[in-house]
This record gives structure tokens, C-alpha cells and sequence, in this order.
């Protein structure tokens, strides 16, 4: 069993809300991802989940059972924290066996032992077992915190951001470890974070928090095609979704939308153009993934007209920044493109990709069935 359940949880620091009635079912064997910015309140459901911290209101359930009450060593979840937090004094053996020597758990030395070893193989440290934490590098101080948590064999891991502060190839490294754990352990899981990279590797599905309001939870891809509003559609992604104002409008019997100088006119699905045609004139937010851009260095009809602001190549990748008036649109390239700044381009959208929010409230306006 691992199922956990949120209901309306409300948390409270004197008269900051950091929580916000959140409501969250976690499957059993299912791994969530609470994705969002600083202060979204995310390691404040966590501890609140773990019993580090009181609820203000609502209730949570580990198992099908209460917990609103109960001691974080009575409710059989495990954290792992940000900081490593680690006894400097302790050899890494004695870090990992420390939670099972608590007089909470009572677990006999012959078990501890077992345990013990059988983690640290699972994590590669079998051989750092009589060093300190002094002696070890940034990622193996971080695979030891992970196995102190991973030897309590509890029935909920909670995962507080943390690879937030390892470099980027030991977090790229520590991030395949941990989604290879799970699914071989294939605990529930519930893992916070603020990189939109790590969510997608990890999550079954992601929970978009902002502010203490849960904002959209689903599947990745279904909420990185289907935003529910435009806070999710520019957390979610990498490169990050172009989003800019513009008004809707009618050119030549065709919808489309023209940015605020008229510079950007964008194509729109004709589903999108069921939906907004009662509102021709009236400003909306356009939203579009780089990936359903594509540049062209050749005039072409029906192509948005701007120059090259900037080019950043990646590994697998390059992201084009045009400008286009007042308006910045990014476009996914092949890493080898050659440009120079300043330079012609000619921005080709998919009419179907191209999304909508409305401007005061941020939600999504979904295309009609046509």
C-alpha cells in the first residue's frame, strides 16, 4: 500500500497563506511530481504529508488512514531533504543505518546490516561504507542522504528538490538513478521540483503548483499540449512556450491573431477561430512551442517577417530567437544553423498548435469542435 490523499489542505504562517485548499490523489506505486516556482508552497505540503508541519485546515490520508495527528515516525513515509544532512561525524555506514536505530523503529543490527548493504549496492556507494562525510564528493554525499531514506523501507518516498543542488552532470546522473529505484521498487513516490526537465523525466504525472493553488495535474504530454492556463503552459516546456498579447482579428475573412504593433500576425486552428469569432477586437494571450515554429531564410507567403535577435545551440538543438516588432518568438532549430544577427527570417507556425488565454484570468480557451 502507498496511496496518498489530500482534502482541501489549507497551511497557514500567521496571515500567509503558502497553501491554498490542495486537494491531491497519489495512486499507489505512482510517482508525482509537484512542479513549480519558489514560494508555490510545494516543501510545505511535503512536510505537511512527512509531519514536519501542522495543517491549518483539511486532511491527509497515508494508506487510507488519517494522519492529520499522528508523528512523522507513525505515518511510515520517508523524506529526503535539499541539504544532504548528513552527521559529519558518523561514517557513511552509520548515516545510512541511523534511522533504523531509532527507538521508534527498533530494528535489530543482523537487519540493519542487511539493509544497509543492500542499498548501498543498489546505489554504488558498497565501497564508501567506513568514510566520512568530509571524504566524499557532492554526488555521493547525495546518493548517501537518498539511501538514508531508501533503507527505511517506507511505504511513501517524499523527495524535497533533492538534486537542486548538485551540478549539472552528477543531477543528470542522480536523476536516472532515482527513476531506475523507483521503478524497481515501485513505491509511491512524490517528488518536488522546479525544473520542468526533472518532472518530465520522473513524474507518472505532474502537479503544476503556484502560489499554494494547484494549477493543472495530468500526464506530461497531456499538460504540456494542453495547458490549462498560461502560468502552466510557461513553466512546462524547454525552451519555454512563446507567450505575448494580441488582439483577435479578422484579415481577409481569415481569423488570426495581430500583436499589439501589428507587426506579428499569427495564424489560428479553425476550431480556435469558432471559439474567438465572437470576440474580433478583443486581446487575448497567444501561446506557441518552439518546436511548431519553423525558420525559413527565404520570403515566403503566409510566414511571419522578422530578423535574428539571437542563437543559442545545445547538444541536440539550437533555439532561434526572432524578433518579429515588439514581439520575441523563439524557434527550435538543428544545432548547426549558421546566422548572423539581424539577419532576414521567415517564421512558419502550425495554425493547430497555436494556443489561447484569456488575458485577466490566464485560462485556456479551448478550440471548437469543427
Amino acid at each position: 500500500m502507498g496511496e496518498v490523499v489530500l482534502e482541501n489542505v489549507w497551511k497557514r504562517y500567521g496571515k500567509t497563506e503558502a497553501v491554498k485548499g490542495l486537494s491531491l490523489e497519489v495512486k499507489e506505486e505512482e510517482c508525482i511530481v509537484i512542479l513549480g516556482p519558489s514560494g508555490a508552497g510545494k516543501t510545505s505540503t511535503l512536510k505537511m504529508i512527512a509531519g514536519l508541519e501542522d495543517i491549518s485546515s483539511g486532511h491527509i490520508f497515508v494508506n487510507g488512514r488519517l494522519v492529520d495527528n499522528l508523528e512523522p515516525h507513525e505515518r511510515n513515509v520517508a523524506m529526503t531533504f535539499e541539504t544532504y544532512a548528513l552527521y559529519p561525524h558518523f561514517s557513511v555506514y552509520d548515516n545510512l543505518a541511523f534511522p533504523l536505530r531509532s527507538p521508534k523503529h527498533k530494528v535489530p543490527e543482523v537487519e540493519i546490516k542487511q539493509r544497509v548493504d543492500k542499498v548501498a549496492d543498489m546505489l554504488g556507494i558498497g565501497g564508501l561504507l567506513d568514510r566520512l562525510p568530509a571524504q566524499l564528493s557532492q554526488g555521493q554525499k547525495q546518493r548517501v542522504g537518498l539511501g538514508r531514506t531508501l533503507v527505511r523501507q517506507p511505504s511513501v518516498f517524499l523527495f524535497d528538490e533533492p538534486l537542486a543542488h548538485v551540478d549539472a552532470k552528477i543531477r543528470n546522473r542522480m536523476r536516472m538513478e532515482i527513476k531506475r529505484i523507483q521503478e524497481e521498487l515501485r513505491t509511491t513516490s512524490i517528488f518536488v521540483t522546479h525544473d520542468y526537465l526533472e518532472a518530465l523525466s520522473l513524474g507518472d504525472r505532474i502537479a503544476v503548483l503556484d502560489k499554494g493553488v494547484l494549477q493543472q495535474i495530468g500526464a506530461p504530454q497531456q499538460i504540456f499540449e494542453n495547458p490549462a492556463n498560461s502560468f502552466v503552459a510557461g513553466i512546462v516546456g524547454d525552451p519555454p512556450c512563446n507567450l505575448f498579447d494580441a488582439r483577435v482579428a479578422r484579415l481577409g475573412g481569415e481569423m488570426a491573431f495581430v500583436s499589439r504593433d501589428g507587426c506579428c500576425q499569427m495564424p489560428m486552428s479553425p476550431g480556435l477561430a469558432e471559439t474567438l469569432r465572437p470576440h474580433v477586437g478583443e486581446e487575448v494571450k497567444v501561446g506557441v512551442r518552439p518546436m511548431y515554429v519553423t525558420p525559413s531564410f527565404v520570403a515566403s507567403e503566409g510566414c511571419i517577417a522578422g530578423t535574428v535577435y539571437v542563437f543559442e545551440r545545445f547538444e541536440t538543438k539550437g533555439v532561434l530567437q526572432v524578433q518579429v516588432g515588439e514581439t520575441r518568438i523563439a524557434a527550435m532549430t538543428t544545432p548547426d544553423l549558421k546566422v548572423q544577427l539581424n539577419q532576414p527570417v521567415w517564421l512558419k507556425v502550425q495554425p493547430r498548435r497555436v494556443l489561447a488565454f484569456d488575458v485577466a484570468s490566464g485560462r485556456a480557451l479551448p478550440p471548437s469542435d469543427v
